[in-house]
């Protein structure tokens, strides 16, 4: 009996084909959705945690204490940031990331990274507490400094997870280390209500994961390394990092910086009660964008047009899932903050209100930041966090002292909707545009905040839309 030869127009061979691919994509789609339920999973329950820290503390805490720690994380992130050289970016970009030689050159990078950090820091403590007219400073900032060293020596074994797009083990390592952080802060409040118990906190909590990252792989493949090719590509990838990473920071934390000198620590507290909570939102996106967005980008052969059609849907569900949630929170912030918060700290309320409207935008900038490192054109991200810098830089000194705080943050909002309008029109020259389904969703998302405020005041449990204007005083602080 002759076999049948199977061509091109064979029904049989078409129509397995045509099975497989539609097998494949589903595959791959849910192998995405299982990665980002981890990712998002972990990260809530991290966030609902670190919430119910944040609360715990402030009722076992000064506000002049929180906004005192405040500054010292800024200090301490804005050090780490200005001399990001692209170490973790590299492992995961780079096609030699997995390689030994190559990560262990990153990590001793890292590590001289490290302790020039911690020297920098001694050297700085005097003119960094003449500057903010804090004298505890002096003796706070030298005990903190080690910081620094720990995060230098810390495994590059997150990195190596994350290229190799192991989410769940990555997720539950980030969890239980921030358990065991939470629970020291708690229990060292509780033993002495003081900013000790912040510092300590915080070093403990750092040395931690720092030590346990070791065995997220074998740990006897770490070795101090200083390959030059390595070197030349992670300093070649880096120099846009550097770039990327010194703006930001001034970008994200120039409010920080320059609110620590305008107004007293206890209004620092106060605000940086609201910063925590708006992060919150913004941080669960860069975390997705960084361990899902961009090393699947990275890894894809898709560009331009393929790619935006490739991405389109699981956007589109994602920033429609996140109008709803982000609309409904905005709506009830303020009552939020009454009920969970003591009295003297209500005045966050209208921070966070107004801060979280500017979360959208930021939303929508991080998912396009992820994009535009995934393609190898960090020089977007520099760009568009320089545009953000630019307008609070000059508007914020201006507005403040004017205005005051609630109209100083609406000037957060602008910054973040011009940081997210460059990245768009970054992205067209890429052929990664979305502005249709941005300014839809962006609509929605305002139309939202109207219907959830007003069914809260239906409800009872908020004041209308003029409700906010009445505590903001009509943006008069």
């Amino acid at each position: 009996m002759q076999q049948r030869q199977i061509g091109t127009s064979d029904p049989v061979a078409i129509n397995n084909g045509v099975w497989f691919r539609i097998r494949t994509f589903f595959q791959r789609r849910l192998t995405l959705i299982g990665s980002a339920g981890w990712v998002a999973g972990a990260y809530i329950a991290q966030q609902v945690l670190r919430l119910v820290t944040n609360v715990i503390l402030a009722w076992l805490l000064a506000p002049a204490l929180l906004g005192t720690m405040l500054l010292i994380n800024t200090l301490r992130t804005g050090g780490e940031l200005l001399t990001d050289v692209g170490v973790g970016q590299s492992i995961v970009n780079n096609r030699r990331g997995s390689e030994p030689d190559f990560y262990n050159t990153a990590w001793t990078i890292q590590i001289v990274r490290g302790l020039i950090l911690f020297a920098l820091a001694m050297l700085l403590t005097v003119p960094i507490a003449r500057v903010y007219d804090n004298p505890e400073l002096l003796v706070l900032l030298p005990v903190v400094a080690p910081i620094f060293i720990l995060t230098g020596l810390t495994s590059p074994a997150r990195f190596l997870l994350q290229k190799q797009l192991q989410v769940r083990k990555l997720a539950l390592f980030d969890l239980t280390t921030s358990l065991f952080g939470i629970a020291v802060q708690i229990g060292l409040a509780l033993y002495t209500p003081t900013i000790w118990a912040l510092v300590f906190g915080l070093l403990i909590g750092t040395a931690a994961p720092a030590v346990a990252s070791f065995f997220l792989i074998d740990w006897r493949t770490h070795r101090l390394r200083w390959e030059k090719e390595a070197v030349k590509a992670i300093l070649h990838f880096g120099k846009w990092i550097f770039l990327a990473s010194l703006i930001y920071f001034l970008a994200m934390n120039f409010d920080r910086l320059y609110f620590a000198g305008a107004i007293s620590f206890a209004s620092l507290g106060i605000y940086g009660i609201a910063r925590t909570f708006a992060d919150t939102i913004m941080q669960l996106f860069q975390r997705m964008g960084s361990l899902l967005i961009f090393p699947k980008v990275a890894a894809s052969n898709q560009r331009g047009a393929d790619l935006q059609r490739a991405i389109r849907p699981m956007r589109l569900v994602t920033l429609l899932l996140v109008a709803v949630g982000l609309a409904m929170g905005t709506a009830i912030a303020d009552q939020f903050i009454s009920l969970f918060y003591d009295a003297r700290y209500h005045e966050a309320g209208l921070f966070l209100t107004i801060l979280l409207v500017g979360s959208w935008f930021g939303i929508l900038a991080t998912m396009a930041d992820a994009m535009m490192m995934g393609v190898g054109k960090p020089s977007g991200v520099a760009f568009s966090n320089g545009a953000k810098l630019a307008i609070i830089a000059v508007a914020i000194p201006l507005v403040l002292p004017r205005y005051g705080m609630n109209a100083a943050l609406v000037i957060f909002v602008l910054a973040e909707a011009i940081r997210y309008a460059v990245l768009a029109w970054r992205k067209r020259g890429v052929g990664l545009s979305f502005l249709r389904q941005d300014a839809a969703l962006t609509i929605l998302f305002f139309f939202l905040i109207f219907l959830c405020r007003e069914a809260s005041m239906l409800a009872g449990l908020t004041g209308g839309i003029d409700a906010w204007f009445t505590q903001a005083g009509l943006f008069h602080g």
